[in-house]
Order: C-alpha cells, then structure tokens, then sequence
C-alpha cells in the first residue's frame, strides 16, 4: 500500500476513535466488577484519565466548522 500523505508519528500516536472505545469498554468492565470495588476505582481512574485526554485532543467545535471550510 502506497501512503499518499504519510502520518507523522504524532498522528499515529494517539487515535480519539480507540481511546473512545476504550472509555466505553472501561465502562463495561466497571459495571461487571462494581464500581465500590478496588478493580472498580481503578478502572474509573482510567477511564476519567482517558476520557481528559481525549478532551484535551479534540479540537474546538468552531475549529471544526472552519476547517470544513478550509477544504473548500
């Protein structure tokens, strides 16, 4: 496969999609295990560290409205 506009190692670093799916499993798993439990606090921990990573990556809701407008 030829890579047109290959990533940068910044881009490849951290993808928003998995880590959402990752909260979403961590949640899964917290139901299962309980969330009073040790493993419980645990995976809430992870979860909110993961969720305020994704936060921070995101870009700004006006952001994204003006790059649509920059491909144009």
């Amino acid at each position: 496969m030829i890579w047109k506009n290959k990533p940068s190692d910044e881009d490849t670093f951290f993808n928003i999609a998995h880590a959402r799916w990752v909260v979403g499993v961590l949640g899964m798993l917290i139901a299962v295990v309980g969330k009073n439990s040790l493993l419980g606090l645990l995976l809430r921990q992870t979860r909110r560290e993961i969720d305020s990573v994704i936060q921070d990556e995101e870009p700004i809701p006006a952001m994204k409205r003006a790059a649509r407008y920059r491909e144009n």
